[in-house]
């Protein structure tokens, strides 16, 4: 199964990481600050749940509109980076086709043909969707904040 990750709002609670200003330092094992002292919090639990699609031998990428080097810089301030097999994030809100070509990239490398229907999209917000539906097939959508309220919620549903 592929797992794909929203950044912003679902794996932490910053709306914007791109409108921040690295570096980002640790102020806690939640929390990170970049160099004005806005600070963005970790949604509790992201550990556990990676950790668990890792040893559940799920492929985890990220799938974010962003700017790639501050949002990396979060993801490695927060020390999750090497969780992800795939770190696909982009400066543009199509969802749908960083999700298209990272299917072709997995392909490629590992000669594995991921279908819709083996595909976990986690978002906070359900603005992307309807395009990756249509451009991609029927992927399975948790939405974060209304079908789950934390990442634990996420182990279950996908044990299921």
């Amino acid at each position: 199964m592929l797992i794909a990750l929203d950044l912003d709002g679902t794996v932490w609670d910053h709306h914007d990481i791109s409108s921040l200003y690295p570096p980002f330092k640790r102020v806690s094992p939640l929390k990170i600050q970049d160099n004005r002292g806005a600070e963005v919090t970790l949604r509790k639990h992201v550990r556990d749940f990676l950790q668990w699609a890792r040893n559940s031998g799920h492929i985890i990428t990220t799938l974010s509109w962003n700017d790639f080097q501050v949002a990396y810089q979060a993801l490695r301030a927060f020390e999750i980076d090497a969780y992800f097999h795939y770190l696909v994030i982009e400066p543009h809100p199509r969802k749908d086709k960083m999700l298209y070509y990272l299917l072709r990239r997995i392909k490629a490398e590992r000669g594995v043909e991921i279908k819709p229907q083996d595909i976990v999209y986690i978002d906070d917000r359900d603005i992307h969707i309807r395009e990756i539906w249509e451009n991609i097939g029927p992927v399975r959508f948790i939405q974060f904040g209304i079908d789950v309220k934390c990442f634990l919620e996420i182990i279950p549903l996908l044990s299921a």
